[in-house]
C-alpha cells in the first residue's frame, strides 16, 4: 500500500510539474505574429472601406452589396473621419467643387476611433492621402494610390496572457482597382495594400515580459464574390475576409 501511495504521490508531482512547465512555456514570435495579422487585417479591411467612403465623398455611387450583414464574431469598427479634397481636370488643373470635368482627386483623411474583435480590442489614430483616378466619363475602372501612417494600440487576451501591442506602421496603396459598374463590383479586382509594422508588446499574466516585433503585411488582390484575400504577414500566410474583417486559417513563420 505504501509503495502504491508513493507511486500515486510521484506522479501527482510529474503531472504538476508538467502543467506547471506548460503554464510557463514562452510565447512564441510565430504567436505573436499571428496578433499582429489580426490587427493589420482588420486594418486592410478598413483601408478598402475608407477608399469605398472616400468615393462617396467625392461625389461618386458607393456599390450596392459590399455592406453585408456583419457576424456576430466579425470585428467592429467605430471610427471618426476628417475629409478633404482637391478635384482634378484632364490636364491637371483644379476643378472648383469637383463640378464637371474632374477625373482625378486628392483626398486627405484622418481618422480616429476604436475597434473590438474577439478576444482583443484597441484605439486607432490614421492618417492616409488618397489619389484617385479614372473618374471621367467613360473610364471603365477607379485606381486608388495612398500613402499614411497608423499607430494603434491593441490588447489581445489569449492563453492566460493579456498582450498589449503599440503598432505603428507606415501604409501604402498601390493601384488599388475597382471595376465599374460598382454596383455589380464590389471588391477590389487588382493592387496592393502593404503595411510595415513595428510593435512593442507587453506581455503579462503568464509570463510577465516585453517584446518588439517588425513584419511586412501585404494583401495582393482580387478579391474574390465573397471578399476574401489572402494576407501575407512576413512568412506567415491567412485568409482575410473583407466584410467581416476576421483573419482566420494563419499558417508558416
Amino acid at each position: 500500500m505504501k509503495r502504491m501511495t508513493h507511486a500515486l504521490l510521484a506522479a501527482g508531482t510529474l503531472a504538476g510539474f508538467a502543467a506547471c512547465k506548460d503554464a510557463l512555456a514562452p510565447i512564441l514570435d510565430q504567436e505573436l505574429a499571428a496578433d499582429i495579422a489580426a490587427s493589420a487585417g482588420d486594418a486592410i479591411a478598413a483601408d478598402v472601406a475608407e477608399a469605398i467612403g472616400n468615393e462617396i465623398f467625392g461625389g461618386f455611387a458607393p456599390p450596392s452589396d459590399v455592406l453585408a450583414s456583419p457576424a456576430d464574431d466579425s470585428v467592429r469598427n467605430t471610427f471618426n473621419a476628417t475629409r478633404s479634397r482637391t478635384c482634378y481636370n484632364a490636364t491637371g488643373g483644379v476643378v472648383a467643387n469637383c463640378g464637371a470635368g474632374t477625373t482625378s482627386m486628392k483626398i486627405t483623411l484622418s481618422f480616429d476611433g476604436t475597434r473590438t474583435g474577439p478576444n482583443w480590442s484597441g484605439a486607432v489614430h490614421r492618417t492616409r492621402t488618397d489619389s484617385i483616378h479614372g473618374l471621367g466619363q467613360g473610364s471603365s475602372s477607379r485606381f486608388h494610390n495612398a500613402r499614411g501612417t497608423s499607430n494603434d494600440t491593441t490588447s489581445f487576451t489569449r492563453d492566460s496572457s493579456l498582450r498589449r501591442f503599440a503598432e505603428s506602421s507606415i501604409d501604402s496603396i498601390v493601384n488599388l482597382t475597382f471595376q465599374l459598374p460598382r454596383a455589380s463590383n464590389p471588391w477590389p479586382t487588382a493592387g496592393q495594400i502593404i503595411k510595415n509594422v513595428t510593435a512593442s508588446i507587453s506581455i503579462t499574466g503568464k509570463i510577465n515580459e516585453s517584446r518588439s516585433l517588425t513584419r511586412r503585411v501585404v494583401v495582393t488582390f482580387p478579391a474574390d464574390a465573397q471578399g476574401n484575400v489572402t494576407l501575407q504577414v512576413g512568412t506567415m500566410t491567412c485568409q482575410l475576409n473583407l466584410v467581416t474583417h476576421r483573419v482566420t486559417g494563419c499558417t508558416g513563420g
